[in-house]
């Protein structure tokens, strides 16, 4: 499981996948603006538990799986010619200290929407 990936301070656990799909949307190009509760490491999003929060928190990537830290707008895409675009991203946990222990580890983030 997660806490066998993060013995130490900087693991991360594997990739997993996420997307947004905008539908109905203007000519240009959209990105995204991620936020929420900032962990010790303010780049990486807090847990929702205190004391989980200590140790692990939640890190986002683009869809090249450069990190994407709260505060920062993702690369952007172009809406298509139906009005759709689609924004992929990834996330994963990393450890904050080493000491991890099972827990509830879920946060909530905030995906602001930029039109250009």
């Amino acid at each position: 499981g997660p806490t066998t990936q993060l013995l130490d301070a900087g693991d991360t656990t594997a990739l997993v996948p996420l997307s947004l799909r905008l539908e109905g949307c203007p000519p240009g190009s959209v990105a995204i603006l991620l936020t929420g509760t900032p962990a010790s490491d303010t780049n990486l999003l807090a847990l929702d538990d205190p004391a989980m929060a200590q140790t692990v928190a939640i890190e986002l990537r683009n869809s090249d799986r450069s990190r994407l830290a709260l505060g920062e707008a993702s690369p952007t895409e172009e809406v298509d010619a139906n009005g759709n675009v689609t924004l992929n991203f990834f996330a994963n946990y990393r450890a904050l200290a080493s000491g991890v222990r099972p827990g509830v580890a879920k946060a909530d983030a905030i995906f602001m929407i930029n039109h250009n």
